[in-house]
């Protein structure tokens, strides 16, 4: 008896210690005639606006159009289908759509948003009229028309989950990072990968004083839930720049032509992965948008989920 409890005292945590270090296959299992359904969020939860800088007419009704679109985008659902790509079996393809009733909502609500910037155009100049009301109509027609087309996001993935659609904007190909990337090699329990992404993108009127980022993503540990494997899965993603911003016609809606500018983006999530199934069981991840730029104004938080359905 007390030789076997002396083995099991010596084995138990090389035991442990050799399960933690075994690696971890992630990979998305989808067959032939499959198609994996989540019903997805990714709406903004909040916003906190700082100081403006020049309060004119213009920059209000930027701020309103903002808002209203925000409001808009607190109430939209989405659906994401996953399934293999007809031509190479290797590959899965991913559509976001909006649920049908979305549609309807969005149109009164842009309805009552562009009757109360009307009335302000009103009692405004001519001129600063005809500018707002040409703003608006470009805004509103662009989002209007996004709704005409069901699908709102494609992209496409191997089965290990390398992005292989890197042929999209940078913004879709993030989305579809954060949301579905795996680390397309084995990994061990506590092993870190970064994702292939980048969620500040600057143009060529920003001049970089200093940047920082970190990218880690890891597998916190394996357990077992309804008879499966699951990996639980961190993300851990941050990214700064701040540095001098140019824009010629900043006074125009405004801003400033000129001003000292950070950015700060912070990803945070948590990812249940079956390692039987090949899939998410459940995925919630929050994005913190943290800036004094002038066009951005303060901090937005959105968050996301897959939820299979």
């Amino acid at each position: 008896m007390k030789n076997l409890l002396y083995l099991i005292i010596i084995c138990f945590p090389k035991l442990i210690f050799c399960q933690s270090n075994d690696e971890i296959i992630l990979k998305w299992k989808i067959s032939k005639n499959d198609t994996i359904i989540y019903n997805t969020k990714m709406n903004s939860i909040s916003k906190n606006d700082r100081t403006i800088y020049e309060k004119d007419s213009i920059h209000n009704s930027f701020n309103q159009l903002k808002e209203s679109l925000n409001q808009i985008n607190s109430n939209l659902k989405y659906q994401t289908k996953l399934f293999e790509n007809s031509k190479n079996i290797n590959h899965i393809d991913i559509e976001i759509s909006m649920i049908e009733d979305n549609s309807k909502i969005s149109n009164e609500e842009l309805d009552k948003m562009i009757k109360k910037l009307d009335k302000k155009n009103k009692k405004s100049k001519k001129n600063e009229i005809e500018e707002k009301e040409s703003i608006l109509n470009d805004f509103t027609n662009n989002f209007v028309n996004s709704f005409k087309n069901n699908v709102v996001l494609r992209g496409r993935i191997s089965k290990s989950g390398e992005i292989i659609s890197n042929y999209y904007k940078n913004a879709q190909k993030n989305l579809i990072s954060i949301l579905f990337e795996l680390p397309n090699k084995p990994v061990k329990v506590g092993e870190s990968w970064s994702l292939n992404n980048n969620l500040i993108q600057m143009d060529h009127n920003f001049i970089a004083d200093s940047i920082n980022s970190s990218n880690k993503i890891y597998v916190e540990k394996i357990i077992e839930q309804n008879g499966e494997k699951i990996a639980i899965i961190k993300y851990n993603i941050y990214e700064y720049v701040d540095g001098n911003y140019s824009n010629p016609f900043g006074s125009t809606f405004g801003m400033k032509n000129n001003e000292h500018i950070f950015m700060k983006t912070t990803y945070s999530a948590t990812g249940h992965f079956s390692l039987t199934k090949g899939k998410w069981r459940i995925y919630e991840g929050i994005m913190e948008i943290d800036s004094n730029f002038s066009m951005i104004n303060g901090k937005t938080i959105t968050e996301y989920k897959l939820i299979e359905k």
